[in-house]
């Protein structure tokens, strides 16, 4: 009997209660899951624990709507300015920051929760980040390590209840493949949740995607959703690209 995991969104987004600890692939709005976010947006899913490498991009834009609708109570990633929406949530106190951390330890966090490591020694930012006082919100010193006369931090492992993660293409056993820069670590974070939904662009026949080509392999995933075409994609992001200026617009009655 062969293993169908494609769903309806509804169905997906049904493993993301209110209070979720969750983690989402993208990289400062590049390979967000926008019908997901969309979806938890419309369904008012709140008190979220939200993992993610960067808090989105600016402009009102996708996962900046989790942050202006007051659902992110817990954000855990490397920037919290590059979307005015998270800014504006950590400033104002709406959502907790305990720390930052540099993006390469916070891809190892991932990597090390994916791997079921206990953890990653990382030496980045001995000696500053550990400084008293900068993570107001951290009740305890960061721990560290001497190794070979070394000091090195000892990271705990990332993981999640949920992973989202966004493709180009994926089949009903739930083999994804990823287009440029949404790549990312997208991998790792399917493994580090316990229950992984892959939005894509298109669903394809088992067999349609080259096994070099297969970015995340299925056993990682258990959800497959329809998410946007890629030219609703293309679409989606030009639109906010002129709306932040960075990209002129079309004249009156042309459309890309």
């Amino acid at each position: 009997m062969s293993i169908n995991k494609v769903m309806t969104l509804e169905a997906a987004m049904a493993h993301v209660p209110a209070g979720t600890r969750l983690m989402m692939g993208e990289f400062v709005g590049a390979g967000e899951p926008a019908r997901c976010i969309e979806y938890m947006v419309a369904h008012k899913i709140g008190r979220l624990t939200l993992i993610a490498v960067t808090s989105g991009l600016r402009g009102d834009f996708l996962m900046g709507k989790l942050f202006a609708a007051g659902l992110v109570e817990e954000y855990i990633g490397t920037h919290v300015a590059t979307s005015t929406e998270a800014s504006d949530a950590y400033l104002s106190g709406q959502m907790r920051v305990k720390e930052i951390f540099p993006m390469g330890t916070w891809a190892e966090k991932v990597r090390a929760g994916a791997m079921g490591l206990g953890g990653c020694l990382v030496p980045v930012g001995v000696g500053i980040l550990d400084a008293p006082g900068l993570f107001p919100e951290m009740t305890e010193p960061k721990r560290t390590i001497e190794i070979n006369g070394r000091t090195f931090f000892v990271e705990e492992p990332l993981t999640a209840e949920v992973s989202i993660i966004r493709g180009g293409r994926a089949d009903a056993l739930g083999n994804v493949e990823f287009r440029y820069m949404a790549a990312q670590n997208q991998k790792d974070i399917a493994m580090a949740g316990k229950f992984t939904i892959a939005e894509v662009n298109e669903i394809v026949p088992v067999g349609t995607i080259p096994p070099e080509r297969v970015g995340c392999p299925g056993p990682f995933v258990n959800a497959v959703v329809q998410g946007y075409t890629l030219e609703e994609q293309h679409r989606l992001y030009r639109d906010n690209w002129i709306k932040l200026g960075r990209l002129p617009k079309l004249p009156e009655g042309e459309e890309a």
